[in-house]
């Protein structure tokens, strides 16, 4: 019997204890005041599109005038308010540059007689704001091609002048438009050896383009003058 005993014992007693190591012990379940809620965070948005959400609606409002009437002309003070808006409320966001340009465009086209000296003033405080925007070529097209058809010499001339300049003086290549109107104002100022100089490099550098072509004829006749 005593045997029996002893080879029970050495059979069960690894056993035992085997199951003594292994089983875990589970965590106590945590108390009521230890869980915190999840905080619900709130996106905020940044200041900068709020600006360009702000400049969007005024822009809606605009195209919703003009979409709202035939008569464009009973419009226009409202339309230029709302410009100007864009222009001094959120000069940070790319919808005021597009305002000067379209605002040059309105003085230029829509009133008769056009308002020029409006127009021209809205491109100096563009370009004093924004000296390297990439609209700034074609608001200096748009501007120039109004001085050219209202026959405005002297600003043509002040507009042009300087992409002459830096063509003269840094060899950078300048916009057909500008030098072809540089000519053309010069010509109609009665200073034709200006005139004659900018033909020749639009003729030059722009060969297949309108203004080179128009420069080309310019000099033919120049020189059939002198005949």
């Amino acid at each position: 019997m005593k045997n029996i005993f002893l080879c029970f014992f050495t059979i069960m007693f690894p056993v035992l204890m085997f199951g003594c190591a292994t089983t875990p012990t589970a965590p106590a379940p945590p108390k009521a005041e230890e869980i915190k809620p999840v905080e619900e965070t709130k996106k905020e948005v940044p200041p900068t599109r709020q600006k360009e959400n702000k400049s969007l609606n005024i822009f809606a409002e605009i195209l919703d005038l003009v979409e709202s009437t035939d008569d464009r002309q009973s419009i226009l003070p409202e339309v230029e308010e709302l410009y100007e808006r864009l222009i001094n409320e959120y000069p940070g966001v790319p919808l005021a540059q597009e305002s000067y340009w379209k605002l040059i465009e309105l003085n230029l086209k829509d009133y008769d007689p056009p308002r020029i000296e409006r127009a021209y003033l809205l491109h100096k405080e563009f370009v004093g704001k924004y000296p390297e925007s990439i609209l700034r070529a074609i608001i200096e097209d748009t501007l120039g091609k109004g001085l050219y058809r209202n026959a405005e010499w002297n600003k043509l001339l002040e507009l042009c002048t300087p992409n002459y300049k830096q063509y003269i003086e840094t060899d950078k290549h300048p916009r057909a438009s500008l030098m072809f109107m540089y000519g053309e104002a010069n010509f109609y100022l009665d200073n034709i050896v200006e005139a004659k100089k900018a033909y020749e490099i639009a003729a030059e550098l722009f060969p297949k383009l309108r203004e080179g072509q128009k420069a080309k004829a310019m000099l033919e006749t120049l020189a059939k003058k002198k005949k």
